[in-house]
């Protein structure tokens, strides 16, 4: 078995078991005990696991509960995840907006990438923590108890001293003519500031998502340079934002 392959397999099974005993891993595997030290070392630099007293455990940053909010749609807001987070480079500054699906893009971050993250989410905050390389920028202001969520003027204020090379937006609905929208009226100037100080938006939003439109106006169809869904999003729903010259990647 190939190394990365082994290692690949030790990821797999700490995410399915949640912890496991590294004597039994050691027994698991025609390779030295140094070897697979070496796979544990190599995945917790990642940010894949986490090793503690002869154990390997889940880290923390992959609960990905919000809250006590169950997480709908989450293979394929992982999949979302896993495409968005090869978006970002060496030397990046990232918006991080509050949402189940902007969460999911921190399991797939490269540990070795060196940027500048910023968000309005106390959660996604905390599951940055684990990678070391990664500036981690919070913002202040009101929070929301139920989600996490900072907003208010304090919060503006604080957004438009920087620049945002990419946004990952999540949204509650994205319409090819409508735009974009979401049902929390107290986020509407805290979304319109953070679209205006980002180079490049990235929506991410599932098949629910796409099509649906919500209460409050965000930002128009043209402000946003890319969405990233799913591969239950339909035929029509594709071609009405290509329709638009759009940019749209199903992520599989």
């Amino acid at each position: 078995m190939e190394t990365s392959e082994r290692r690949k397999l030790i990821e797999n099974l700490i995410n399915e078991k949640k912890e496991i005993e590294i004597s039994e891993l050691n027994g698991m595997f025609d390779v030295s005990k140094v070897s697979v030290r070496n796979d544990l070392i190599y995945l917790e630099k990642k940010g894949a696991i986490k090793r503690s007293f002869g154990k390997v455990l889940l880290p923390e940053k992959f609960n990905v509960s919000i809250g006590n909010e169950k997480i709908t749609n989450l293979k394929e807001k992982e999949a979302i995840g896993r495409f968005a987070a090869s978006l970002i480079k060496d030397g990046d500054s990232v918006l991080f907006y509050a949402g189940t699906t902007t969460q999911q893009i921190i399991k797939f971050i490269n540990p070795d990438l060196k940027f500048v993250a910023v968000t309005n989410s106390i959660n996604i905050a905390y599951s940055l923590r684990a990678f070391v390389n990664v500036s981690i920028v919070m913002i202040g202001g009101k929070m929301n108890h139920q989600n996490g969520v900072v907003y208010g003027l304090q919060a503006i204020n604080q957004i438009k001293e920087y620049n945002i090379d990419k946004l990952f937006l999540a949204v509650d609905g994205i319409d090819a003519n409508i735009g974009i929208t979401n049902n929390q009226p107290f986020e509407s100037d805290i979304n319109n500031v953070i679209i205006e100080h980002s180079k490049y938006i990235a929506v991410v939003a599932d098949h629910t998502k796409i099509g649906s439109v919500s209460f409050i106006k965000m930002g128009d169809i043209g402000e946003v340079d890319l969405i990233i869904t799913d591969s239950k999003v339909t035929r029509e729903q594709l071609d009405a934002f290509r329709e638009k010259k759009l940019e749209i990647v199903v992520a599989k």
